[in-house]
């Protein structure tokens, strides 16, 4: 389920730079998720009653790596979902419709192929961008994934992963 907000911006830094794209919205903007630009400019912390969060289903078998990716996401302002595996991810998306799916090439008595495998079933209009992350060396190769990531990484590389997946350009520039 959704964790707590999150109330500091990853990408603000001491010279004042903002995000890729500028902005705590960063990745409801890239979904086109803002119906209309809020009433008060103000300093963009304020949602809106007509804004949509962004869903996100991160699969991992690791509940410290489920927890800083959650928590990477949610100062995006994306709402997270959580699974330990293909049958909890199964039962979320029973639920509802993530806008993305980050999962982990290797779980503990699966991969990420079986994952997609499974949620392919559940998904009419086929999957959404997937963001595959992994700690092995060699990168894997579902070619369902639209961008992927490697472990350890950074919020702005998450971030250009996201932009990637959404953008539907593949993983050249989200690789790390």
């Amino acid at each position: 389920m959704p964790m707590r907000p999150s109330s500091a911006s990853p990408f603000a830094t001491a010279g004042g730079a903002q995000a890729i794209i500028g902005g705590r919205r960063i990745v409801g903007h890239l979904l086109g998720r803002r119906a209309a630009p809020p009433a008060d400019v103000g300093d963009g912390n304020d949602a809106t009653a007509d804004e949509v969060r962004p869903v996100a289903l991160v699969i991992d078998d690791s509940p410290i790596a489920r927890m800083l990716i959650s928590s990477i996401l949610e100062s995006f302002e994306v709402d997270v979902f959580e699974a330990g595996g293909s049958a909890e991810a199964q039962a979320v998306v029973a639920t509802c419709r993530p806008d993305v799916v980050i999962v982990d090439w290797t779980l503990r008595a699966e991969t990420a192929t079986d994952v997609l495998d499974a949620l392919e079933t559940r998904f009419s209009g086929g999957l959404p961008p997937v963001v595959m992350v992994s700690a092995s060396a060699r990168m894997p190769t579902d070619l369902r994934a639209t961008a992927t990531l490697r472990k350890p990484f950074t919020p702005r590389e998450l971030y250009a992963a996201l932009a990637a997946a959404f953008s539907g350009k593949g993983d050249g520039a989200a690789e790390a």
